[in-house]
């Protein structure tokens, strides 16, 4: 075929034409691992296979050979950012629980403050601190039934308390509060573990022993 204006055609040369290129008009795929990174980025469980997940994702995602490098960076970052928050957590509760004053490990004469959940946790009885334990035991069956019709004061009053904490009580200066392992802690069962144990109902801290006659308030 002749150019009617004159000369040839140019010879076609393969690849000479960009329109040609396979590659023309398309975006690089999604990497799997990437977008799998920031999903498991989002729990608590997967966090870590985040982390490894979203390092290959990165790997992977250099230099434009595959799209997702913000799914792999933002997998890595949140997967980081769990597991310091879970071991922040997990290192948290293990010096909450060993501080903890348990309903089964209580024992008469402890000690004890409050802590921001208003949940009795050790102290120490030379330092100031909120309130002592009067009683530790199970429920029985009267026990268990009487709980749930007289008040923390009376319930506990019942009990064959030191004299020392039934004068206490007495007095009026004291609040009683009764700590119980319980389900429902309104309607327990007898075998349930609970303690009795009072505070100042002015708010004050004791320093020493009631039970010793070594109470002090306010100091």
């Amino acid at each position: 075929m002749t150019n009617p204006y004159g000369g040839g055609y140019p010879a076609y040369e393969p690849g000479s034409n960009p329109y040609d290129s396979p590659s023309y008009g398309t975006r690089p795929s999604y990497d799997g691992l990437s977008i799998a990174a920031f999903v498991c980025s989002l729990t608590c469980c997967a966090a870590p296979i985040g982390i490894g997940l979203g390092i290959a994702g990165i790997v992977r995602t250099r230099e434009g050979r595959r799209s997702g490098r913000w799914a792999a960076v933002t997998g890595l970052v949140l997967g980081v950012l769990v597991v310091v928050l879970g071991i922040g957590f997990v290192v948290f509760a293990a010096v909450m629980g060993s501080r903890t004053v348990w309903e089964d490990e209580a024992r008469v004469g402890q000690c004890i403050d409050l802590d921001f959940l208003d949940d009795p946790i050790k102290a120490s009885c030379s330092e100031p601190h909120a309130g002592e334990v009067i009683w530790a035991g199970r429920f029985d069956a009267d026990q268990a039934g009487a709980f749930t019709t007289v008040s923390r004061a009376a319930f506990c009053l019942a009990l064959p308390l030191d004299p020392a904490y039934r004068s206490a009580i007495e007095s009026g200066e004291y609040d009683v509060r009764v700590e119980t392992d319980a389900f429902d802690e309104d309607d327990p069962d007898s075998g349930d573990a609970f303690f009795c144990y009072i505070d100042r109902g002015d708010g004050e801290k004791i320093t020493g022993r009631i039970r010793d006659a070594g109470e002090q308030v306010g100091a």
